[in-house]
């Protein structure tokens, strides 16, 4: 079976599209949390498990939105079109796993009385950027800016982000090594497609 055969069977079996992407993300990690914390009770272990998954829903849903336009440019196939066709639902839904995960901290940082656990400047205006990509996802508040700027925006947001989870990745190599480098060579492959469809962008336009 070719790629394309293979994508297109991918897409038609899935069907999942607009709203429902949204719906089924968050309907998933709602039950991965109430899992979590039926089996292993409300305290401060199982919510560092929370805060973890939270990060790592959120994580592949950032890579989904953030190599979708260049994975088409690179090979358009049904599954890369889907993935640009449905790109602001798959935002609102990094949006949605991040609040999750935002509540998970605040929960851990009540359960173990530190306030200052919250104080992260640099989580902050990541927290501004999805919050400001989520609105621009919304066709009523994006008609309110130019396109250009809401472009810049989610380029803007979206390399932010990767910086983000590059850098917490990197700081929790020393922890496990052979579990965390995983998540930092698909963060660089992710860098890498986003590189080569800006190139072959430049080359096209130049030809």
């Amino acid at each position: 079976m070719t790629s394309t055969k293979l994508t297109t069977k991918l897409t038609t079996k899935l069907a999942i599209r607009g709203w429902k992407i949204v719906g089924y993300c968050a309907l998933a990690i709602a039950i991965a949390i109430a899992l979590i914390l039926l089996i292993y009770g409300i305290n401060e272990p199982s919510l560092r498990m929370v805060v973890r998954a939270t990060a790592r829903t959120s994580w592949v849903l950032f890579l989904a939105a953030f190599t979708a336009f260049s994975l088409r440019q690179i090979h358009a196939n049904s599954l890369t079109r889907w993935m640009v066709d449905n790109y602001r639902y798959l935002v609102i839904a990094m949006a949605v796993s991040y609040g999750f995960h935002a509540l998970a901290i605040a929960k851990l940082a009540i359960a173990i009385g530190d306030a200052n656990f919250l104080y992260d400047p640099g989580g902050l205006l990541g927290y501004l950027f999805i919050l400001a990509m989520m609105v621009t996802s919304f066709d009523r508040f994006s008609s309110w800016f130019d396109r250009r700027v809401v472009k810049v925006l989610h380029v803007v947001g979206m390399y932010y982000l990767w910086i983000a989870f590059t850098y917490t990745f990197i700081n929790r190599l020393g922890v496990s090594m052979l579990f965390y480098l995983p998540f930092v060579i698909v963060l660089g492959l992710a860098l890498l497609i986003r590189a080569i469809a800006l190139l072959g962008w430049r080359n096209s336009r130049l030809t």
